[in-house]
């Protein structure tokens, strides 16, 4: 082809490579190839050399990723449909049956009948509402609207301890202050996920939160003294490695111009602190 490119018979030539590194890795990279002239006439051959790999693996994993939350949005829907079904609207079933009753009988029954069953009637409604609340609340706490991150973090330690048995200590650093609401969005869920992976995975008794008020940045660090693991060079490899939790935060954090960083050894537990510019 440089031959080709040489004579004139092609103006160019741009295609990619694979080359296998010393080490043993692969390497992908894309080669352009141009005639370069003197005096009018064909001299030499110009070519250059850029490194992909990296792009090409991004690729690969957004992809796979994608794919991946899809998924996860799909079982997400699936399992709100299910606890709608299997709770709320089967409780809701129930209340109406005992109203109809009361419709019904309610003439015939005795005060103090009547009275224990208007107040089962009420216990039962409470308990509805505290699962659809509980629900909401998961899907988007009411908390972290009205009083933000600081107090949505120390709702979702405490919820977090309460399921798990896992001790999750909060601490702030400066001046507590609002942020932008997307910002405040980012940080729980980083968060949200973080502490979801300390009580499925990371076999751990204690968690410590820290909520770090900058001038110019704001960030969270959530450490574990659980298993730990060998985390990826790269957070463009996370995926593959089936940490798709954290590639996740990698994402948010990276929409909004912040940043994750990601230390874990075996037996060292984990540390995740993600930074965001406000």
């Amino acid at each position: 082809m440089e031959q080709k490119v040489l004579n004139g018979e092609v103006a160019g030539s741009t295609g990619e490579i694979k080359l296998i590194k010393k080490g043993g890795g692969e390497a992908i990279i894309h080669l352009a190839i141009s005639r370069v002239a003197a005096n009018g006439k064909p001299a030499a051959i110009q070519s250059i050399a850029h490194d992909m790999t990296d792009e090409k693996r991004m690729q690969e994993n957004l992809h796979f990723f994608l794919r991946q939350v899809t998924r996860a949005q799909e079982e997400e829907r699936k399992r709100i449909a299910q606890e709608l079904h299997d709770d709320t609207v089967q409780a809701l079933a129930i209340l109406a049956r005992r109203i109809d009753t009361l419709t019904v009988k309610g003439e015939k029954l005795r005060k103090p009948d009547l009275i224990m069953l208007l107040e089962e009637l009420r216990q039962e409604t409470n308990h509805i509402m505290q699962g659809v609340q509980r629900l909401s609340q998961d899907l988007r706490p009411a908390t972290l609207d009205r009083l933000g991150i600081l107090a949505a973090v120390e709702w979702l330690a405490s919820r977090t301890a309460e399921y798990s048995g896992i001790e999750v200590n909060v601490n702030f650093v400066g001046e507590e202050r609002r942020l932008p609401d997307e910002v405040e969005l980012v940080l729980f869920r980083i968060t949200q996920e973080a502490l979801r992976n300390v009580w499925r995975h990371a076999e751990a008794t204690l968690a410590n939160v820290v909520v770090e008020f900058g001038d110019m940045k704001t960030s969270i660090t959530v450490t574990d003294n659980g298993k730990g693991f060998d985390a990826p060079n790269s957070a463009a490899d996370l995926p593959r490695y089936g940490k798709l939790g954290l590639a996740g935060m990698e994402d948010r954090a990276q929409l909004l111009g912040g940043t994750i960083q990601i230390i874990s050894r075996p037996n060292h537990g984990t540390t995740v602190r993600a930074e965001l510019p406000v």
